[in-house]
């Protein structure tokens, strides 16, 4: 699969329907939104996530099932706008079937592209699980952090404001998360023009590959108790 990349003025034009909020004006250039950024985001999905099977063969890698859509799901928000100007990839296994494994995703937006890895916390024993690893495994856990810090990846930053006992030395910050994951940003939309990107996006995977492997042992002894 080749990559024919992502210009800004597509981006721009993904911007502007977002601002116009209109099905005519999306209707009539629909065909621009979809070769200019979803079909360019479905190239690298397919490019990346056939590699990151080596990682999670479990991981799903149908393009059209990893890429957002344009047309927001107005159903469950108090903003009903029709559309976005944000387009991701997420690298994960199927979501309904695994709800609370990690993933690993790319965003692109007018003014920025990012990437991270990680999961969401909304069940109080996942993230218990979490904390029995770091306790158990403090020095792979920190390897892992480590290779994403070089990446130019921050931690996420929700904390319990009441910190939890037990916590190895060092590990402070992530044994009090609400969330845990990594993402780094970048503004130079230059890089997402070529193949540029795949090799940004393949390099920062290998570097978050450690601790995507990290919580996915995590999801799988919380979801093993059948908890």
């Amino acid at each position: 699969m080749e990559y024919k990349g992502i210009t800004r003025d597509a981006l721009f034009l993904l911007a502007d329907n977002r601002f116009r909020d209109s099905k005519a004006y999306y209707e009539e250039h629909k065909e621009e939104i979809k070769s200019g950024v979803t079909i360019p985001m479905r190239q690298i999905a397919g490019i990346i996530g056939e590699e990151l099977l080596a990682i999670d063969p479990l991981m799903n890698t149908i393009p059209t099932k990893m890429v957002s859509r344009v047309r927001r799901d107005t159903r469950y928000t108090k903003d009903k706008s029709l559309y976005r100007e944000n387009m991701w990839i997420m690298f994960m296994r199927p979501k309904h079937d695994w709800v609370g494994y990690p993933c690993m995703w790319f965003e692109v937006t007018p003014r920025e592209y990012s990437l991270g890895v990680g999961f969401y916390g909304d069940e109080l024993g996942l993230l218990e699980t979490f904390r029995k690893n770091l306790r158990e495994r403090p020095e792979e856990f920190k390897k892992a952090a480590d290779l994403c810090k070089k990446s130019g990846s921050v931690f996420f930053k929700r904390q319990y404001k009441r910190p939890f006992p037990g916590c190895p030395d060092g590990l402070e910050e992530y044994y009090n998360a609400k969330d845990v994951g990594f993402i780094s940003f970048s503004g130079d939309l230059d890089d997402l023009k070529d193949e540029k990107i795949i090799e940004i996006i393949r390099s920062t995977f290998k570097a978050y590959s450690p601790i995507y492997k990290f919580l996915l042992s995590v999801s799988d002894e919380y979801f093993s108790k059948g908890e």
